[in-house]
């Protein structure tokens, strides 16, 4: 029986080294990806909220109050989405979104 025994432990080890290895062989491909610079990281920046919007109803009889003063913001429709961007750095844009990141809808034919 001591040859079984040793048998089934072999294979332990076996098996041990074998997840050993795999598990070793992602920390080193991941690190390595980072190290060349393929894992991309997102930054606050990215995804953060720039400014916070609300809407303002226009109902018969109902005065609205507003500032003479431009937001430095200008709102456009590019493919069915309602895209804002500040006047100072036009080549940055964002989708204007709900408070539950729904997509704000917009018609290019009504304009």
């Amino acid at each position: 029986m001591s040859r079984v025994e040793k048998r089934v432990s072999a294979d332990g080890d076996k098996v041990k080294h074998i997840i050993m290895g795999f598990i070793a062989g992602i920390i080193i491909s991941v690190l390595s990806l980072e190290y060349y610079g393929y894992l991309r990281h997102s930054r606050e920046v990215d995804s953060a909220t720039v400014e916070e919007f609300k809407l303002l109803t226009l109902k018969p009889g109902y005065d609205v109050k507003t500032s003479s003063k431009p937001s430095g913001k200008t709102a456009f429709c590019s493919g069915g989405s309602l895209l804002m961007r500040a006047d100072k750095t036009p080549s940055a844009a964002g989708i204007l979104v709900d408070a539950k990141s729904r997509v704000i809808k917009c018609d290019n034919k009504a304009l």
